[in-house]
């Protein structure tokens, strides 16, 4: 597939302006416009040469664009769909970069019609902003992506095409599936990082933290993520979300049943299947997926 001619890009952030520097490095040929909110934050996008132009107008923002990328948080797609759908030709294809799927695709389809194609980029960093894009978040990165039986085949190729440019590998999965694959695998590791780091607040003196190794540092790296887009992620996919946490605490209450019963058989085993399974993961970044 031919590098696309034009991109909009909703979001000025880490992915939004990872996918910006990724399509400069990539395919320095494509136009590139980006909408923001914040004309300051917009002035120096265009100072830095991550764009080719910027709007606070998204029918603008899509003027002429082959693809629409919408790398916002979930919550605020459907405006923003709406906002740009009057300014999409009728060509163009529109994807997102959203953590949740099954209430996007809900929400889109109907704006937008078969041209819309849900995906997820499972790339990203507890970071956030501008400041934290990178040019190779991307590479090597699994990209989700989530059509329906409504879908266009063509923009289908077209946003599997896109992703791929960019350096993921792409997998293909219906929105439910993805948003309980997710859960797991992305949504929960955060929700306990969070947690622990609450528990060695709530439970050990003050400043104990401190005095940590880095089994705790690991453990709970993304809990330095943005709150108030965890708070929204967690939310949208509260279903999935709920039953992970549910399902975990089953295994830890069985861990510490073992541990209580003095039985170190069970405990080896529990230990011995995570570290075989833990052992078969490739892991090519130390940065983890929103």
């Amino acid at each position: 597939m031919s590098s696309p001619a034009r991109v909009a890009i909703f979001g000025p952030g880490l992915i939004g302006g990872s996918v910006a520097l990724a399509l400069r490095a990539r395919s320095p040929g494509t136009k590139i416009s980006i909408w923001g909110r914040r004309p300051e934050q917009l002035a120096e996008i265009l100072q830095r040469g991550i764009a080719d132009s910027v709007e606070t107008d998204p029918a603008a923002a899509v003027s002429g664009a082959d693809i629409a990328v919408l790398c916002t948080p979930v919550e605020s797609m459907r405006d923003l769909a709406a906002a740009m759908a009057p300014g999409l030709t009728p060509s163009a294809v529109v994807t997102d970069a959203g953590s949740v799927k099954a209430c996007v695709v809900e929400q889109l389809e109907p704006l937008l019609g078969s041209r819309f194609i849900g995906a997820h980029p499972m790339a990203g960093s507890e970071r956030s902003g501008l400041a934290a894009a990178r040019a190779d978040l991307f590479a090597g990165a699994p990209c989700l992506i989530t059509p329906t039986s409504g879908s266009d085949p063509a923009a289908l190729q077209v946003v599997s095409g896109f992703w791929k440019e960019l350096g993921c590998s792409v997998t293909m999965m219906n929105p439910p599936e993805h948003d309980r694959l997710v859960a797991r695998l992305s949504h929960l590791p955060h929700a306990l990082a969070f947690a622990l780091v609450n528990l060695v607040l709530n439970t050990l003196p003050a400043g104990s933290h401190h005095l940590a190794g880095g089994s705790f540092r690991d453990a709970t790296r993304v809990a330095a993520s943005d709150p108030v887009l965890w708070t929204g992620i967690l939310t949208e996919n509260r279903t999935e979300v709920v039953a992970a946490l549910r399902e975990m605490s089953k295994l830890l209450e069985s861990m510490a049943t073992a541990l209580g019963d003095e039985n170190p058989d069970s405990i080896l085993d529990f230990l011995a299947r995570a570290k075989q399974h833990r052992d078969s993961l490739p892991l090519p970044s130390p940065e983890e997926a929103p």
